[in-house]
């Protein structure tokens, strides 16, 4: 299990409950080094993780990775890495819109698909803007987490539920309710700045 990604969920339900929460556990070295950029992707990877265990089907079997190039595809990959912390989807689907869904595929140990075959999945991870969200690309039970204001169309955000960073640490909290059936539901990652916070409690990086 991934503790950077454990972290941000505490982080999220203390930011619900006015709490600290426990002392920070363990560092991880190995995160101590990591430039802004990519403290950021962790902080958006775990962000969606924390989203997915709430809102997500309980055993997700698919998960689909869409990119908008082969630039994206490291910070992507560490979605799949952060949801591995409470799922094991057996089936990675990767989709670009550029066409370097390989890349993806190669960073992931995933298989290259169609966009519309990686929308098709139980979680969905939508890391950028080309791909605009419509009814008709997904399916009743799927959970999407969106990354970097992707377009979700409007017929899609009526019909969907649509959580915002700022209901997440609710949810994580147990304090309201998350996925009841078969609904789509959407997950909008805008910075994750409490997941941010509390990884850079957990691993010791520098201010």
């Amino acid at each position: 299990m991934a503790g950077w990604v454990l972290a941000a969920e505490r982080g999220y339900v203390a930011a619900a409950v006015g709490d600290p929460g426990d002392p920070p556990g363990d560092a991880e070295p190995a995160l101590a080094g990591l430039s802004p950029a990519q403290r950021a992707a962790y902080a958006v990877a775990a962000a969606g993780a924390v989203a997915s265990r709430y809102l997500a089907v309980g055993t997700p079997r698919s998960f689909g990775i869409v990119i908008d190039d082969a630039g994206d595809a490291a910070a992507a990959a560490l979605a799949l890495v952060a949801h591995r912390t409470w799922f094991a989807p057996r089936d990675v689907r990767c989709a670009s819109a550029d066409g370097s869904a390989a890349a993806l595929a190669a960073a992931t140990g995933g298989r290259a698909v169609s966009i519309d075959e990686a929308l098709a999945c139980d979680i969905v991870h939508l890391h950028g803007a080309a791909t605009p969200l419509t009814p008709a690309k997904l399916r009743r039970g799927t959970h999407v987490n969106v990354v970097h204001h992707a377009a979700i169309d409007p017929e899609l955000a009526r019909l969907a539920t649509l959580v915002r960073e700022a209901e997440l640490p609710a949810l994580a909290a147990g304090l309201v309710d998350g996925r009841q059936l078969d609904e789509i539901t959407i997950f909008a990652i805008d910075g994750a700045p409490i997941a941010a916070a509390a990884i850079t409690s957990s691993t010791g990086w520098p201010g």
